[in-house]
């Protein structure tokens, strides 16, 4: 598998260079690390592009099986991506094709907003930037477009600091994972385990993950990858690993004792990042007498 994914990106620039509504091109991801480096292209890798076209609409509906005749299709789909714009993932035998289209005209006006300073002053353009500079941070290159684009970039990465959450933004989330808390050992005592199930990775966990990849951030500790939790096993000591982790099976004691257990790990990460926050008395109360009530 990994000879076959190496040969997937020569293909698929050789497309990028011939399809005139692709107005750049940036590979990014471990595909565009140096060899040796942590996280480096594998046999598991995708090629990540962002990319900035002229016809989103059209490349969302293309057929593959035309456009990279070299290669062996077996799927594609389209899904939101964060910052507002729509990504395309074409499945290969030789391997994955993720594409974020971004609207050249939008991102045009984004380039003329920054110059103008306008992004001080909008939260989603700001958002939007992060997104772009925490996805890229870690490495990246053009594929296509670079003498119209590269500054921009190359400005975004260095001047933005990525997807991060200060005091007030972790604080809400501890807050919401308090509430969803509460949801999951009532859906436990009406026995609806799956419903408690899933929130509890949903929300419990993706929630200590991310106030994990912020504490590490402020320690500076930069992560090499965008996605929550990617090569955590790698990366975090036994100590942090455990912090993050989850193992329940679809049994109620099991769901019981890690939902405590996110719960304590919320605690000791917030304790790093927010010191002065803690779990309200009222609500103290109303957890307390939860725990004593569930089973052994």
């Amino acid at each position: 598998m990994a000879s076959t994914r190496l040969e997937l990106l020569p293909v698929v620039t050789t497309w990028l260079t011939r399809e005139t509504a692709v107005k750049a091109a940036i590979l990014f991801g471990s595909s565009a690390r140096p060899a040796g480096a942590l996280e480096a292209v594998d046999a598991w890798s995708d090629v990540d592009l962002h990319v900035v076209t002229t016809a989103a609409v059209r490349l969302e509906h293309l057929d593959w099986s035309r456009e990279l005749a070299g290669l062996s299709f077996c799927h594609q789909t389209v899904r939101p991506a964060t910052g507002g714009v729509r990504k395309v993932t074409a499945l290969f035998v030789e391997g994955e094709i993720d594409l974020v289209l971004v609207p050249a005209a939008r991102l045009r006006l984004g380039r003329l907003a920054v110059r103008l300073g306008l992004h001080r002053k909008s939260a989603a353009m700001r958002y939007a930037l992060n997104e772009i500079a925490t996805c890229l941070r870690s490495g990246y290159r053009f594929l296509k477009g670079e003498d119209s684009w590269g500054d921009f970039y190359s400005w975004i990465v260095a001047e933005m600091p990525g997807t991060r959450l200060d005091d007030r933004e972790a604080t809400g989330l501890a807050d919401v994972f308090l509430c969803d808390l509460l949801w999951i050992l009532q859906k436990l005592e009406r026995g609806e385990l799956v419903a408690a199930q899933h929130l509890l990775h949903r929300s419990l966990v993706e929630t200590n993950l991310r106030l994990m990849r912020e504490w590490r951030l402020r320690r500076g500790q930069p992560l090499p990858s965008f996605g929550l939790g990617r090569r955590a096993e790698c990366l975090y000591p036994p100590e942090e690993l455990r912090l993050v982790q989850v193992n329940a099976r679809l049994e109620t004691a099991e769901l019981y004792r890690a939902a405590w257990r996110a719960c304590e790990n919320l605690v000791t990460i917030m304790r790093e990042i927010v010191p002065g926050w803690k779990v309200p008395a009222e609500m103290h109360r109303l957890l307390s007498a939860k725990a004593e009530s569930q089973p052994s």
